[in-house]
Formats: structure tokens, C-alpha cells, sequence
């Protein structure tokens, strides 16, 4: 990737050098003072609270990663993640066979090294869609918090395999890309969603992502939640799940193990 000016480090800051050259650039707080809303206030309290999310610039992790084929078999193998919440931003790293990939996506905008014809992972044709389901799990907080998503919590709870969860639907909006190009929109690959806040815990451990138009349904659930570090929560295991418009789930892409 060639080198760029005016990269913006986020959603709206500018900096004169390239990220993709230099990911820690991402690692900036929140624009502005964040205020939540009453109907999301408890599960970013659950996931660790506000001021420590307002703080947290940078999660870094490795994971063991179960693939799944089609046919039923797996595959495995092993990533590493940077995820920035406040850039809206994460960096995926797999030590393949062949050579390793890595691909990243900053505000929508998808980039990927490598030669993917020496990539023999399941996961090869859908790694845009496996980092942002990634990204939305891990960063919950952040994502609720986005300015360009429209929320609107849902009256009634829903079960869902025996557990009952408070739905939060969510619109996705197009917007600025993560570029010097004045006037530059990403339109959002997920078009719809819903956060699922679990009425035990209040933690959103349960997303769905959709895009209608191109018969694209994702599900990813987090599990075993830990305090990192920096005081926030994330799962130390997320499964990953092709789903409907009906958000059932279908069958897994991915497990993923976050290493101790």
C-alpha cells in the first residue's frame, strides 16, 4: 500500500501520514462528550462503564481460530487483532501457510496484503465480513455510541435459545471514508442490525447484522466475558454465524479463542 497524505486517524480526524503504514495512529478517544442513551447506559456499565471505554484507545489480542468448511470439516489457525473503538477501525493478522494475511477496516473502508491465492482458510472469501462482526462484539459500547447509527429499542423482549434478550435495532448510515478524498462516502456493507441486550447480564452478547439487498446475515455471539487491562470487558470466545432476515442462527463460520 503505497504511502497517502491526509489519512484521517478516525471518523473525521486528519493526520499526514498513512495508517496503513502506522495502525497506532487509529488510537484516539471519542470525538466529542459522549452522552448514552437511558436504554444502552446499563450494558456499556456491564461492559466495564463509560469512563473506562472513554480511555480505552487500543485492544490488542491472539486468538486460536476454528474455521469452518462448508462440507462440515474445520480449519485451524491463529490471528491476531488490534481493534481501535474510537476509530471505529480494526487490523486482523493470520499466520497462513503460504504467507501471512493481513487485512484491515477503517470506517468501512476494506484493505488486504497478501496473496490471496495462497490462502487456503475458509475464511478467505469473508474476511471483511468476519473483522467487522469482530469489531461489533468486542467494541459493543463504541458501536452504540457511533453518531451514524440510528438506534431504537424494541418494546417487547424476545427469547432466544433460552435466553431472554431486550432487542435494540439499528440503522446503519453511509459516511465519511477513512481517506483524503474530500467528499468521499462509504456506503455501509451492513444496512440494518439489532443489539441484543441480555436481561440477565446487560450485556449486548448477541449481534445480528443485515444487508437485505445482498442477501448478506450475519449472527456473532460473545461468551466468557474477562476485564482486560484498561477495565473494559470483552468475550474471550465469539462465535460467528451465517443467519436470515429473521436473525435464526445458521451454520458457524468461525470460533474464535482468545489466548490467556
Amino acid at each position: 500500500m503505497g504511502l497517502t497524505s491526509l489519512i484521517l486517524t478516525g471518523c473525521g480526524r486528519q493526520v499526514s501520514q498513512d495508517p496503513s503504514r502506522n495502525p497506532d495512529l487509529l488510537a484516539t478517544g471519542p470525538a466529542s462528550r459522549l452522552v448514552p442513551r437511558p436504554f444502552i447506559a446499563a450494558s456499556i456499565d456491564a461492559a466495564g462503564g463509560l469512563p473506562a471505554w472513554t480511555q480505552c484507545r487500543k485492544l490488542d489480542f491472539e486468538a486460536i481460530v476454528t474455521a469452518h468448511h462448508s462440507d462440515g470439516g474445520f480449519y485451524l489457525t491463529e490471528h491476531r487483532f488490534s481493534l481501535y473503538p474510537w476509530s471505529d477501525a480494526i487490523q486482523v493478522t493470520a499466520r497462513e501457510p503460504g504467507a501471512p494475511i493481513v487485512w484491515q477496516l477503517v470506517c468501512g473502508r476494506y484493505t488486504l496484503e497478501g496473496d490471496p491465492n495462497m490462502d487456503v482458510s475458509p475464511l478467505r472469501d469473508s474476511y471483511r465480513q468476519y473483522a467487522e462482526a469482530v469489531l461489533q462484539i468486542v467494541t459493543v459500547p463504541s458501536r452504540l455510541l457511533d453518531k451514524n447509527v440510528v438506534l431504537a429499542r424494541r418494546p417487547v423482549p424476545v427469547q432466544i435459545a433460552g435466553q431472554w434478550y431486550q432487542p435494540i435495532d439499528a440503522q446503519y448510515q453511509p459516511r465519511a471514508a477513512a481517506s483524503g478524498d474530500k467528499g468521499s462516502i462509504v456506503e455501509p456493507s451492513w444496512t440494518q442490525g439489532t443489539y441484543f441486550q441480555n436481561q440477565s447480564t446487560l450485556l449486548v452478547d448477541l449481534v445480528w447484522l443485515g444487508n437485505p439487498l445482498a442477501r448478506e446475515f450475519l449472527l456473532v455471539r460473545g461468551y466468557d466475558y474477562a476485564r482486560t487491562a484498561n477495565g473494559v470487558l470483552i468475550p474471550t470466545k465469539i462465535e460467528i454465524f451465517h443467519s436470515d432476515r429473521e436473525a435464526q442462527f445458521g451454520p458457524r463460520i468461525a470460533l474464535i479463542d482468545l489466548k490467556q
